[in-house]
Order: C-alpha cells, then sequence, then structure tokens
C-alpha cells in the first residue's frame, strides 16, 4: 500500500503508482451507446410498421441486451476497484481510518 505521508513519496512514486493501479484494473468496457441505439431503432420500426419482430431479430435484440448487461457489470466491478483504491488512499493513514 501507497503511504502518502512518507518522504520517499515522490511524484514519480506516485506516477508508478497510478500505473500500476490502471494497469491492474479491469478492463474498461466498450461504448454501449450504438448498441442501445440499435435496440431502439428495431423496437421503433417493428412498432411503426405495426409487424411482430421475427424470431431471428429477437434474437440480435437479446444478444445485444445481454451484452449491455456484461457491460454494466463490467462498469460496476471497475467502480467498486476505483473506490477501494481511493480509500485505500485518501482514507486510510498509519493504520487508522481517517475520519
Amino acid at each position: 500500500m501507497f503511504k502518502r505521508n512518507k518522504k520517499h513519496n515522490t511524484k514519480t512514486d506516485k506516477k508508478q503508482l497510478i500505473q500500476r493501479l490502471k494497469r491492474l484494473a479491469p478492463k474498461i468496457p466498450d461504448y454501449t451507446c450504438p448498441d442501445i441505439d440499435f435496440v431502439i431503432e428495431r423496437m421503433e420500426k417493428s412498432y411503426k410498421s405495426k409487424k411482430y419482430i421475427s424470431k431471428a431479430s429477437l434474437k440480435v435484440l437479446i444478444k445485444k441486451l445481454e451484452r449491455l448487461r456484461s457491460q454494466n457489470e463490467n462498469i460496476r466491478e471497475l467502480g467498486k476497484y476505483w473506490y477501494g483504491k481511493f480509500k485505500d488512499y485518501f482514507l486510510y493513514d498509519d493504520d487508522k481510518w481517517i475520519k
């Protein structure tokens, strides 16, 4: 763990710590907006044409939504990881919690 009040904690030490934390962090998921737009467009198209969604189209939409679910879970894990690192660095000092 990185102690923030020690004399040997230089800018280089901090930069190396951040690089290490980034390397160990969970992967950032791809942008989800195109998938969301795709699902909305397909649903609107089906609604406007008053046609049912075919079984093949339904499978595609479900696959896109499941991918979004997975990416959402990854974002949640990433947030927990960085929050934990933030707490370790900023809220814990010399074996005591800072209040």
